[in-house]
C-alpha cells in the first residue's frame, strides 16, 4: 500500500481533492512570465492516422504532457483549436485512443496536461447549445462517458501501480466532467451516472475515498438544492455519511444552500453540540464501534493512515470562520466546543494513536494559520489541555516519535507572532500558563518563548513583562521550585531585553515603553532592591542570576547611543535596599549619580562627538556603579577618579585623558565581558582626546614580565608585594619545577601558552576548554613523581619494586616501636607538606602569568581601536616600538600574531589617510626608523622580521609622504643597517631588505607614471 501511495503523488492527487493542483499551476502561469512562442500546428487532424500525422501528433502530445506550464498550455491550445475544427471521426478517435488514455499515465504532468484539454472539448460539446447539437451529433454523452470507462477500465492480473494509474485516470476523467459544468441542468440524467461512478470507486478502494468525496463536493454548488437533497438522502442510506468525506459534503452543503432539507440521520448539522461526539469518533476513524442506531447501515472500510489532512478540516476551518463573521460570541463557543470535543479529547486524548497526534498537530498549524490570517482572537483557543502536554512531551527529546512534528508546530507559532506581533501577549499566555509551563523552553528544549519575546513592542511591552512576572511572585505553594522558575524569570527578561525592537523616533505616548528600557530596569530591580511582593523573597542566589543577566544586558546592547541612555537612566532609577553600604559609600553613590544625570542631559543636546564624549563618560559611571553595589574593592577608588576625570575635561586641564586610561584599565583588568566591552566602547570614543603621556601609560602594561614579578608590577604595585615577589622567585629557583617556565622566550620558537585548565589563549584572551576537570589541570608530571618516590624512600628506608637489585636489603629481622613509627609520621607530614607547597606556589605561578596575558590582550584590543582611528595622527607612530619588543618578548603567541595583526591594519589605514598635509617632526620619526632596526636586529625569527619590516615601512613611508626629499635619509638608514649587515655586527631577516627595496622600486614606477 505504501508504494501505491506514492504512486497517487505521482499522479498529482494530494490531499484528497485532485483538482486543488490545477488552479496552482493557472496562477503560476498568470503571475508568471508570458508561455513560451511554440509554432504548433493548429489546422485539422485527419481522420486517419498517416506517418506525418503521427508526428505531429506525437509532439504535440509530448508537449501536453511536460512539466513545464508553458510548453503544456501551449500545446493544449493548439490541440483544442486543432480538434474541434476536425470531424467527429477524428475527434472520436483522440477521445478513444489518445486523450483518455493518457488520463491513465503517470508520466510527468500528463495528467494535468490531459485534463486540461478534455475539459475545455466536453465544454464545447456538452454547453447549451454545444457543438454535439450541431457539428458532432454522434458524440453523446452516454458514448463518451463510455469511452472513459472503457479508456479505464482494470482488467487481467496486472502490477498494483498500473491499477492505480487505471483508477486515477477514470477519477480525472470524471473530474472532467464535473469542471466543464455540464451535468446538471435540462439534462439530468447525466449526474446520476458520474455519480454512480464516483461511489463505485469509492466503495472499492478506499484509497480513493477522501478523492471521490472531494468532487463530490465540487460538484455541489452547480446541483441546485432539491438535487443536493436527494444527493445527501442516497448518502445517508448508503453509510457514506458517517464518513470524514460525508461531514464535508454535509457542511458544504449547508454552505451553499442555507436552507436545504438535510436527512436527520446521521445529523443535521455536523458541528452542533449533540453531533460533535459522534463526529469525534467519524474523524478518528473509528466508526466501526458503532453501537446506536446507525448500527444497522453498512460502514465503509477505514483508510490507512496518512501524513496528509483531508479536505474536510478546510471545509470545517471555512465554516467556523464564516459563522464567526455573522455571530462572534455564539461561534466562539461553537469553536470551544468542537476543538475541545474533537481535537483535544479525540485526536490528543491519552488512548490516541501517533498517526492521530500527528494529524491533530497538523490540523493545529492549518487553523492557527487560518485564523491568524482572518480571526485573530480564536488563535488563542487552540492551546488546550492535552494538545500542549502532548506538545511539550514530544518536542522535550529528539528520539520521541513525534518530536519533528512538534518541532514544524513550534515553528508555526513563532511565524504566526512574526506575522500579527498582535498575538504575542494572548499566545504567551496559554504558552506559559495553565495549560503550558512557565519554564516552557527548558521543558521543549527548545527557544520558542526566546523567539516569541523579540516582537515585543512599546505597545505592548507592558503587558509581556506584567505576563511574565505575575506566574513568580508568590511561589508559596511551591517553594523548591522557586529557584529555577525566577532564573527563567531573568533569562526572559534577558531576551526581551536584547532583542527588542527600538523605534526609529520617540514615542509620544507618555505610557508606552519600549521592551529594553523596561527590561534594564527590571533586571537592575531585582538585582539589588527588596521587593515585597516576592513571596518567598529573591534569595542571594536569584539576585546573583539577575546580576549577571543584567551584566549581559549592558554588555550586548551598549553599542547605541539610545540604549546607552536607557542603561544609565536603569541605573538611576534602582534603589539599592538589598544592598549593604556605609553613610560615606551611599553618599558617594548619591554624588555619583548626580554627575552621570548631568552628564546625560548634554548627551541629548549636543552633536554626536560632544554628546558621544558625555554618554560615554556616563555610561562609564553607571558602570563603576553597578560594581559598586556587587561589591568590587576598588570601585569606590574608581568613582573618585572618574569625578576628577570629568571636572579635569570639563575646565580642559592636562591630565585627562591619562587618568581615564588608567580608569579604563581597571575596569577591563577584571574577568567580565561587560567591563571590557563598555571599556572599548568608551575608548573608541575618546581616541581623539588621547595624550602622548596617556599612550605610553597605555603601553606600560605590554613591557611586563609574563610572571609573578610582572603581576605583581600590574595589579598590586607596591613595594611589599615586590619584595614578595621577587623573594617568591627566588625560593622556587631552587625547586625541581622548571625554573625556567616564567623566562621570556623567543616568540620564532613558536611557543604556544597553554592556560591552567589546558585551555590554548585565543587572539582575544579568552581560555578555551574552560570546562576541564581539576584533576587534569593538577596532575603531576613525571619529574615530581620521582623526586616524591625518593623523600618517601629516603623516609621509609625502603625503594620501587623496579630497583630491587640496586637496593640493599632493609630487612634487620625486626619491628618498629611506637616512638619510631610517631617520628616516622611526622617525616611523612614534612613530605607532603612540602609537596603541597611546591604545588600550590607553581599554580600561583600560572595563575600570575595567565592574567598578565590576559591584561595585554585587553591592552592590545584598546590600541586596535586607536590604530584604526587615529592612523593619521603622529602619536600614533609611538606604539611601534612597542609592539615589536611584545612580538619579540612575548612567550604566548596568540599575544603576538594579534600585535603583528595590528600594525598590518595600522599600515593599511595609513595608507588610505596619508597625505602631505600630515604635519610630523622629521628628525623624531627618523629617530624612530634608527630604533626600528635596532629592534629588528634582536631576533632573527620570521615572524618577527616581518613586523619590523612592517613597522620600519610605515615610518618610511610617512617621511616620504611628508616630503620626498626625506628618501636620501631613509636610504642612508637602510644603507647603514645593510652594511652592519654584511659586517657581521648585526644580523637581519633578508626580506627586511627585500620589503625595502620593493617599497622602493614602487614608489619610483608611481612616480615615473605620474610623467
Amino acid at each position: 500500500m505504501g508504494k501505491r501511495k506514492r504512486g497517487s503523488n505521482k499522479a498529482g492527487v494530494v490531499n484528497g481533492q485532485p483538482t486543488q493542483k490545477r488552479p496552482k499551476h493557472d496562477e503560476a502561469n498568470a503571475n508568471g512570465p508570458e508561455p513560451k512562442a511554440l509554432d504548433l500546428d493548429k489546422s485539422p487532424f485527419a481522420d486517419e492516422a498517416t506517418g506525418e500525422t503521427r508526428k505531429r501528433e506525437a509532439l504535440v502530445y509530448e508537449l501536453l504532457g511536460s512539466v513545464d506550464n508553458d510548453e503544456r498550455i501551449a500545446a493544449a491550445d493548439a490541440l483544442v483549436t486543432a480538434l474541434l475544427a476536425s470531424s467527429e471521426t477524428a475527434l472520436k478517435r483522440h477521445l478513444e485512443k489518445r486523450l483518455f488514455r493518457g488520463l491513465a499515465s503517470s508520466r510527468n504532468a500528463s495528467r494535468l496536461g490531459f485534463s486540461l484539454v478534455i475539459t475545455e472539448i466536453l465544454r464545447q460539446l456538452f454547453s447549451s447549445p454545444g457543438l454535439v447539437d450541431t457539428k458532432f451529433a454522434g458524440l453523446t454523452f452516454e458514448k463518451v462517458l463510455d469511452v472513459l470507462i472503457e479508456a479505464t477500465k482494470v482488467g487481467g492480473n496486472i502490477p498494483g501501480q498500473e491499477e492505480r494509474d487505471f483508477y486515477f485516470g477514470r477519477l480525472f476523467g470524471l473530474q472532467c466532467f464535473v469542471e466543464a459544468k455540464m451535468l446538471f441542468g435540462d439534462k439530468t440524467t447525466r449526474w446520476p451516472k458520474v455519480l454512480d461512478l464516483l461511489l463505485e470507486m469509492a466503495h472499492k478502494k478506499v484509497w480513493l475515498r477522501s478523492h471521490c468525496g472531494w468532487v463530490i463536493v465540487e460538484c455541489l454548488p452547480q446541483m441546485g438544492q432539491e438535487t443536493a437533497e436527494a444527493a445527501l438522502q442516497k448518502f445517508a442510506d448508503i453509510g457514506l455519511g458517517k464518513t470524514a468525506e460525508g461531514v464535508g459534503i454535509w457542511l458544504r452543503a449547508r454552505s451553499c444552500y442555507p436552507d436545504i432539507k438535510v436527512p436527520p440521520k446521521p445529523w443535521a448539522n455536523p458541528l452542533s453540540p449533540a453531533a460533535l461526539p459522534e463526529v469525534s469518533r467519524v474523524l478518528k476513524d473509528n466508526v466501526a464501534s458503532d453501537k446506536g442506531e446507525d448500527a444497522a447501515i453498512p460502514k465503509l472500510k477505514q483508510s490507512n493512515w496518512t501524513a496528509q489532512l483531508h479536505f474536510v478540516w478546510d471545509l470545517i476551518l471555512e465554516s467556523l470562520l464564516k459563522s464567526n463573521a455573522t455571530d462572534d460570541k455564539q461561534a466562539k463557543d461553537q469553536f470551544k466546543l468542537f476543538w475541545t470535543t474533537v481535537i483535544d479529547d479525540g485526536l490528543f486524548s491519552k488512548n490516541a494513536s501517533d498517526g492521530q497526534k500527528f494529524r491533530g498537530f497538523m490540523i493545529f498549524q492549518k487553523y492557527l494559520h487560518g485564523f491568524v490570517s482572518v480571526e485573530k482572537s480564536m488563535a488563542k483557543e487552540l492551546f488546550t489541555r492535552n494538545l500542549m502536554k502532548c506538545l511539550i512531551n514530544q518536542a522535550a527529546k529528539e528520539d520521541r516519535y513525534l518530536h519533528r512534528a512538534a518541532l514544524k508546530t513550534l515553528q508555526s507559532i513563532e511565524k504566526a507572532v512574526e506575522a500579527q506581533p498582535e498575538l504575542l501577549v494572548p499566545i504567551l499566555k496559554e504558552l506559559i500558563g495553565r495549560s503550558g509551563a512557565y519554564d516552557f523552553d527548558q521543558r521543549t528544549s527548545s527557544k520558542t518563548i526566546e523567539s516569541l519575546l523579540q516582537w515585543s513592542t512599546p505597545a505592548n511591552s507592558k503587558k509581556v513583562l506584567k505576563l511574565l512576572r505575575e506566574p513568580i511572585l508568590n511561589l508559596e505553594s511551591t517553594p523548591d521550585d522557586a529557584e529555577k522558575l525566577r532564573q527563567a524569570y531573568a533569562d526572559y527578561i534577558l531576551k526581551m531585553t536584547v532583542q527588542a525592537k527600538i523605534p526609529d523616533t520617540d514615542s509620544h505616548d507618555a505610557g508606552s515603553k519600549n521592551a529594553l528600557e523596561l527590561g534594564i530596569k527590571e533586571l537592575a530591580s531585582c538585582a539589588y532592591s527588596v521587593q515585597e511582593e516576592f513571596v518567598p523573597p529573591l534569595s542571594e542566589k536569584t539576585r546573583e542570576i539577575f546580576r549577571n543577566r543584567l551584566s549581559s544586558t549592558f554588555a550586548k546592547v551598549r553599542k547605541q547611543h539610545k540604549n546607552a541612555e536607557y542603561l544609565c537612566d536603569a541605573v538611576g532609577s534602582v534603589e539599592p535596599t538589598a544592598v549593604a553600604m556605609s553613610t560615606e559609600i551611599d553618599t558617594e553613590r548619591k554624588g555619583a549619580l548626580k554627575a552621570m544625570t548631568k552628564l546625560l542631559k548634554p548627551s541629548k543636546r549636543l552633536g554626536d562627538n560632544s554628546g558621544n564624549l558625555s554618554s560615554g563618560l556616563a555610561l562609564l559611571y553607571a558602570t563603576t556603579i553597578l560594581q559598586l553595589y556587587n561589591g568590587v574593592p576598588d570601585a569606590l577608588d574608581i568613582l573618585r577618579d572618574l569625578e576628577a576625570c570629568s571636572e579635569k575635561m570639563k575646565s580642559k586641564e592636562s591630565g585627562a585623558s591619562e587618568l581615564l586610561v588608567d580608569i579604563l584599565l581597571a575596569l577591563v583588568s577584571r574577568q567580565s565581558s561587560m567591563m571590557r566591552q563598555i571599556g572599548e566602547q568608551v575608548f573608541e570614543v575618546f581616541t581623539s582626546q588621547i595624550s602622548l603621556e596617556a599612550l605610553q601609560l597605555l603601553t606600560e602594561p605590554l613591557q611586563a614580565e609574563e610572571n609573578t614579578r610582572g603581576y605583581q608590577a600590574l595589579f598590586e604595585n607596591n613595594d611589599e608585594d615586590a619584595d614578595m615577589a621577587d623573594a617568591l622567585e627566588s625560593d622556587s629557583s631552587g625547586d625541581d619545577v622548571d625554573s625556567d617556565e616564567d623566562e621570556v622566550s623567543e616568540i620564532g620558537s613558536d611557543v604556544e601558552f597553554v592556560t591552567l585548565n589546558g585551555a590554548d589563549i585565543t587572539s582575544d584572551g579568552d581560555a578555551k576548554n574552560e570546562g576541564k576537570d581539576d584533576s587534569e589541570r593538577d596532575e603531576p608530571d613525571d619529574a615530581e613523581l620521582a623526586a616524591l618516590d625518593d623523600a618517601l624512600a629516603k623516609v621509609l628506608n625502603s625503594h620501587r619494586l623496579d630497583k630491587d637489585q640496586d637496593a640493599e636489603s632493609s630487612d634487620d629481622g625486626s619491628d618498629m616501636t611506637d616512638s619510631e613509627m610517631m617520628a616516622l609520621d611526622e617525616k611523612l607530614v614534612d613530605v607532603f607538606k612540602h609537596r603541597i607547597k611546591n604545588t600550590k606556589r607553581k599554580n600561583e605561578k600560572k595563575d600570575a602569568k595567565e592574567s598578565v596575558i590576559l591584561m595585554k590582550h585587553r591592552v592590545l584590543d584598546f590600541l586596535n581601536i586607536y590604530v584604526k582611528q587615529e592612523a593619521s595622527n603622529a602619536l600614533a607612530f609611538s606604539l611601534l616600538l612597542p609592539f615589536l619588543e611584545l612580538i619579540r618578548t612575548t612567550t604566548a603567541k596568540p599575544l603576538a600574531n594579534k600585535a603583528i595583526n595590528i600594525l598590518a591594519e595600522f599600515s593599511k589605514a595609513s595608507k588610505k589617510t596619508r597625505s602631505k598635509d600630515i604635519q610630523i617632526d622629521t628628525e623624531s620619526q627618523i629617530g624612530l626608523l634608527m630604533d626600528i632596526h635596532k629592534e629588528a636586529s634582536k631576533d632573527m625569527a620570521h615572524t618577527f622580521g616581518k613586523a619590523a619590516s612592517t613597522a620600519s615601512l610605515l615610518v618610511a613611508s610617512s617621511l616620504w609622504a611628508a616630503d620626498q626629499g626625506n628618501i636620501d635619509s631613509i636610504n642612508a638608514i637602510y644603507a647603514q643597517t645593510f652594511a652592519e649587515c654584511q659586517k657581521g655586527t648585526t644580523k637581519m631577516q633578508g626580506a627586511f631588505f627585500s620589503d625595502w627595496v620593493n617599497w622602493g622600486m614602487g614608489h619610483a614606477n608611481n612616480n615615473h607614471s605620474g610623467e
